[in-house]
């Protein structure tokens, strides 16, 4: 019979429980202790890697692997998932999931230190001021195989950078760094994990007499008996010193990222009221990156591929003397809401795409899409018969000015009448193909359909005196035109035609005006709705952003004192 307390638990389990908790504590200890040389080296390894590949991002442009896993993912969420994701991480949309990513790498590291480990100890005689061969050889088998897991899972995203270079140069680069991080790694791994076991030595004398065979029992004792107090605290001031340096360098690198980072602009609207032509730095900006591009035009080049009869490329000097077109289109973001200011309008100026592809022999019947690759490893498509209708631009300049980095220098593609995203910015190679092709936000499910109609009040704001008010705003339809704008003073009962601005071009904005006269003091509700150049009225329905962009009549409450 069982003996039992009157707790009602048997005294056998009472007894043994503390002791197999006891027990455990002290395997996992014991297992701590042996594997903390490793573990730290791993560390050292890590974050060795980590510095190299800061370097090499600020140096030669090329992505980092929190950045790569980053633009491979992506595309595998869906538009709700991809808004979570933002929510979740506001208001660092950006540098959050940036940061946690690193985290992860740096603590991977860790964890391979041990495995590195396993398989470089051939014996336990740890003397020698560098690793035995085994341990090299297992460095640059753990390098080969992280190289290759990585341009396996990587290869579809390794183009992008930041100066421009051509996709396949760019890939190289990018293939060339990751070694190099990969190298970093198990190089530092490899010595740290030989000095630290040099410097823990003494204390992992029991786990390493334990673990050694009888014939090596006798090489250990004499081993450590030759490491004196000095090697050990050599070994282990150096890891302490090199952790410190490392962590010092990557917070100058991080200081440096960040220094040219995007964060001050991006995300950012056109301030209202706004004038007929937005102004370079008021333009709207929306980017992936937390690293916009800074192209070098003297690295870059323009490359049309794929079903066109005549592939060929052209430097930035080559692209600027061809022939040239200079248009005002207005452009708006997916993610602009109703009433929103991620919309402005720049004259824009560069070759149209239908000329640019006729100097490239124009398209075989096979080239029924055309697929922008951008210089950071963005991309989009559109059928090509759109792409012609709109008259797509290739822009180089801005406002009568060369593009600005952040709008895409040295070359962005201008489409009428589709959402931002559409227009491509840094782009690098233009290929025609025969089937449809998805980008990020494509494969995210976000639409890149033809823009809705669109009208906005600017003016009065939250207030206004009595008497006498004007009211003004714009309204956008993409390539359909606009031809008449309506405003309401009671919420929608009743409509009064504004006066319509003409427009500077076809495929821009048109500014509206309406002169208000309530009849009394009071809270109103202002409402403008617009019609396109089809006879189509702006739906009333209210519609957010995702995915579709957002529609529904912009109303303003106005309270007139």
């Amino acid at each position: 019979m069982v003996n039992e307390k009157a707790g009602g638990m048997p005294a056998e389990i009472q007894v043994t429980w503390p002791a197999r908790l006891r027990d455990a504590l002290s395997a996992a200890g014991r297992l701590l202790k042996d594997e903390a040389p490793a573990l730290a080296a791993g560390a050292l390894g890590s974050l060795a890697a980590i510095v190299v590949m800061g370097l090499l991002r600020v140096t030669w442009g090329t992505l980092t692997l929190p950045e790569l896993l980053g633009n491979r993912t992506l595309p595998l969420l869906n538009t709700g998932q991809f808004v979570q994701l933002l929510v979740s991480f506001a208001p660092n949309q950006k540098t959050g999931p940036l940061a946690l990513t690193v985290l992860g790498q740096f603590v991977l590291g860790v964890l391979l230190g041990p495995l590195y480990a396993r398989l470089a100890r051939s014996r336990t005689s740890i003397m020698g001021p560098l690793p035995a061969r085994r341990a090299w050889l297992t460095v640059a088998g753990m390098v080969a195989a992280m190289e290759l897991l990585a341009a396996l899972i990587f290869w579809p995203v390794l183009t992008g950078g930041i100066f421009g270079d051509p996709l396949d140069s760019a890939r190289l680069r990018t293939l060339v760094a990751m070694l190099l991080t990969f190298a970093a790694f198990g190089v530092v791994t490899a010595l740290a994990d030989h000095w630290l076991r040099r410097a823990w030595a003494p204390w992992l004398s029991g786990v390493a007499w334990r673990r050694a065979k009888p014939v090596q029992q006798t090489a250990l004792e004499q081993d450590l008996a030759r490491i004196g107090r000095r090697d050990a605290l050599i070994g282990a001031g150096a890891a302490v010193a090199a952790f410190a340096v490392g962590t010092g360098v990557l917070g100058r690198i991080v200081s440096a990222y960040f220094a040219r980072a995007n964060l001050a602009y991006e995300g950012h609207g056109t301030p209202v009221p706004v004038k007929p032509i937005t102004p370079a730095d008021q333009f709207y900006v929306v980017s992936q990156n937390v690293l916009d591009p800074t192209v070098s035009a003297d690295r870059w080049r323009l490359e049309v591929t794929g079903h066109v009869r005549q592939p060929r490329s052209w430097t930035y000097d080559e692209l600027r003397k061809l022939p040239a077109e200079t248009r005002a289109i207005t452009l708006e973001c997916i993610s602009n809401e109703v009433g929103g200011s991620l919309i402005s309008t720049a004259v824009w100026r560069g070759v149209t795409l239908e000329a640019l592809l006729g100097l490239a022999g124009g398209a075989t019947a096979a080239g029924k899409y055309v697929i922008f690759y951008s210089v950071d490893g963005y991309s989009t498509s559109l059928p090509l018969a759109d792409l012609l209708a709109a008259r797509t631009l290739l822009a180089w300049e801005m406002n009568g000015q060369p593009l600005p980095d952040r709008h895409g220098f040295p070359l962005r593609a201008v489409v009428p009448g589709r959402y931002g995203e559409q227009s491509a910015k840094w782009i690098t190679r233009i290929a025609l193909a025969d089937q449809p092709y998805k980008g990020l936000y494509q494969s995210q499910g976000w639409s890149d359909a033809p823009l809705s109609t669109l009208s906005r009040i600017d003016t009065p704001g939250r207030s206004a005196s009595f008497g006498t008010i004007p009211v003004a705003g714009i309204a956008f339809s993409g390539t359909r035109g606009i031809r008449r704008v309506e405003v309401s003073a009671d919420g929608g009962a009743s409509w009064h035609d504004a006066t319509l601005d003409p427009p500077l071009s076809e495929h821009s904005w048109v500014l509206w005006r309406w002169t208000w006269q309530p009849a009394a003091r009071g809270t109103y509700t202002l409402a403008v709705r617009a019609t396109d150049g089809t006879g189509a009225v702006q739906t009333p329905v209210k519609r957010g952003t995702v995915p579709n962009g957002s529609t529904g009549w912009h109303q303003v409450k106005v309270t007139v004192s």
